[in-house]
């Protein structure tokens, strides 16, 4: 999954979240609306505006109990920082998954998370991490994130790098 964040009262908030399967195909992508009041779309990386979120229903929780269908104990997560990932969608930790939905815990266990941030690591090692961007030019010759994100080509990009 690859997903998009925005500035708001609250910290960075989910606005766009876009999920793949193994034969590269979409399988959902839906704009978030924020819980918060939003300072900065972040347009420049996330490709989001205003506008995009005008009507927009879909709330975290939607999003929550989306991937509680879709994923389970054996879906490979890939994806690049995905601890921040994570983090916007409100799960607390990576080996052991917890979502809270109206007070109730679900849990997912996964043992197969492919993260690039570790996969590549930064020559300076931890904390430090080389930007997605960064590892796609020096080693797919590709370009991304320019005019915003368009999430399904993105996820399909950085695939090649396990591939």
């Amino acid at each position: 999954f690859l997903l998009a964040v925005g500035y708001t009262i609250n910290g960075l908030e989910l606005v766009r979240i876009s999920v793949i399967d193994h034969k590269l195909q979409s399988v959902y992508e839906t704009l978030v609306k924020p819980h918060a009041e939003i300072l900065d779309y972040n347009t420049r990386w996330s490709g989001i505006t205003e506008q995009h979120l005008k009507n927009c229903q879909v709330t975290i929780q939607d999003v929550q109990r989306r991937l509680l269908r879709l994923f389970n104990n054996k879906t490979i997560l890939i994806g690049h920082s995905l601890e921040s990932d994570l983090k916007a969608m409100k799960v607390r930790n990576i080996t052991w998954i917890f979502v809270f939905i109206t007070n109730v815990v679900y849990q997912i266990v996964h043992e197969t998370i492919v993260d690039t941030s570790l996969v590549f690591p930064h020559a300076r090692g931890r904390p430090f991490k080389r930007a997605l961007k960064n590892l796609m030019s020096e080693h797919l010759h590709k370009i991304i994130q320019e005019n915003g994100k368009n999430l399904i080509v993105l996820q399909r990009k950085q695939t090649d790098l396990y591939f």
